[in-house]
């Protein structure tokens, strides 16, 4: 199985990048404070808790964004995981933005320096979100937690990353296949590795 990842760093992704550090210098120097830039990301957290919810057949009663960017939904309990940790890994806005900005057919260069913004507010806006108060955290486990997030978050946004550069979804799903075998690999050499000790 053949991995051809098209090259970052590439004249084509010149534009690509450029858009995203417009936005990470914007975000630093003025964005970050703004109440728009954190009710935008609030009401995504809280949608895909709602919809990942919806989707597990959990009911919703409460979903409250404030304009000071705090919000919070409210379904029956139990919760798990995925329900938890969904809105720090899967970026929804972004891959509703894709798709609007693939349906204006815009030119390409245009259109990838759009996509190097929209990654780049999208990355910002997941990365505020990160930190050690999380109550979502502990509710999915903090152990739990620690060991998937970073692994999720890094392939989800490879995967958004291979489609706007013009990859193949099947790239990642070789990624991802190569990924899964060399992690059975490793536990088989683990498992070889601690039976002495056990038996």
């Amino acid at each position: 199985m053949g991995i051809t990842l098209s090259p970052l760093w590439t004249e084509d992704a010149l534009l690509f990048w450029s858009g995203v550090l417009i936005v990470v210098g914007l975000w630093f120097w003025r964005w970050r404070h703004a109440r728009w830039g954190r009710f935008i990301t609030t009401i995504e957290h809280e949608s895909l808790h709602a919809i990942v919810a919806m989707l597990t057949l959990i009911p919703v009663r409460e979903m409250k964004v404030r304009e000071d960017g705090s919000g919070h939904v409210l379904f029956e309990p139990p919760g798990h995981w995925l329900l938890y940790l969904a809105p720090y890994f899967l970026p929804l806005l972004l891959l509703i933005e894709i798709a609007l900005i693939r349906m204006l057919q815009l030119p390409k260069a245009t259109e990838s320096g759009v996509f190097g913004m929209v990654i780049g507010l999208s990355l910002l806006g997941h990365l505020r979100q990160i930190h050690p108060r999380q109550t979502d955290f502990k509710q999915a486990g903090i152990v739990f937690t620690l060991a998937f997030l970073p692994t999720a978050f890094l392939l989800c946004y490879s995967g958004v990353l291979t489609v706007m550069l013009g990859g193949h979804p099947r790239e990642l799903l070789d990624i991802l296949t190569l990924w899964a075998g060399q992690t059975w690999k490793d536990a088989l050499w683990i498992w070889s590795g601690i039976t002495p000790i056990l038996t």
